[in-house]
């Protein structure tokens, strides 16, 4: 499986530049990649207030969602890409996934909430979400979700080989992409893709530095601070060698920890 992260630089708020630098992006990796994966809240951007961000939020079944789709069938890529997703009174800081066929294959809505600016937003999310791509299992996770290594694991036993996390994480934060990012897939055992914005919005500096890594920790292909594309492959047998040679999974005994504080 061939995957592509678009590190964007978003305008916030215009949706329709979104749309339309994901369909150049799209259009240019036909052929070239099977996921096509984007930052948190990629449709409208990230750093909007309270009452912009309510109103551009869209159900699931919104003109945005799809257009991505159309976009999807018609390039034959599976798109990934974060949205603020209103769910009757509701609005949740979602992603949205759909198949190379246009068929939506999974819908995630964010576990933590980082700040009291997200929380005066959105609802939180309540599940683990997997979904099936070219014979392997994915999870999406958002921004600050993966920062718990309570998230990656849960993927993880619920099966999943790749983990998926769109984020918006700003420039001071950049030890987060730096370090923590390798670990989380090294002590699951797992690929992680960690697709962060480009540039500014607003008064945020984003870190760039999106990246994916093996099942071992090691960087398949990191970005820069700008925008860019970073592409990977995934072999599954890069799992199972790596879970052998550590098998955290296998030897945990968290059951005699007891449950947290």
């Amino acid at each position: 499986m061939r995957l592509a992260l678009y590190q964007n630089d978003s305008l916030p708020g215009d949706t329709a530049r979104q749309l339309a630098s994901l369909t150049r992006l799209a259009q240019g990796q036909r052929g070239k990649a099977d996921l096509l994966v984007t930052p948190e809240l990629f449709m409208t951007g990230y750093r909007l207030d309270a009452a912009e961000m309510t109103r551009l939020a869209e159900p699931a079944d919104g003109p945005f969602a799809r257009a991505v789709s159309e976009l999807a069938r018609e390039t034959g890529i599976a798109i990934l890409y974060g949205f603020p997703e209103r769910n009757g009174g509701q609005v949740f800081n979602s992603v949205q996934v759909f198949g190379g066929d246009g068929t939506c294959l999974a819908l995630y809505r964010k576990l933590h909430l980082p700040s009291d600016d997200e929380r005066a937003i959105f609802a939180t999310g309540d599940r683990i979400v997997t979904f099936d791509l070219l014979g392997f299992k994915l999870a999406p996770l958002i921004c600050y979700d993966i920062e718990f290594p309570e998230s990656m694991r849960a993927c993880v036993e619920a099966g999943a080989d790749l983990v998926l996390a769109p984020t918006a994480l700003r420039r001071h934060w950049s030890q987060i992409a730096e370090m923590m990012i390798p670990v989380r897939a090294l002590e699951s055992g797992a690929y992680l893709a960690y697709c962060n914005f480009a540039g500014s919005e607003a008064d945020w500096d984003y870190a760039g530095l999106s990246s994916i890594c093996g099942p071992d920790g090691q960087v398949l292909a990191r970005a820069g601070a700008h925008e860019e594309v970073i592409t990977a492959e995934f072999d599954p047998a890069a799992i199972a060698a790596a879970r052998a040679r550590l098998p955290y999974l296998k030897d945990r005994r968290f059951r005699l920890m007891g449950p947290m504080p």
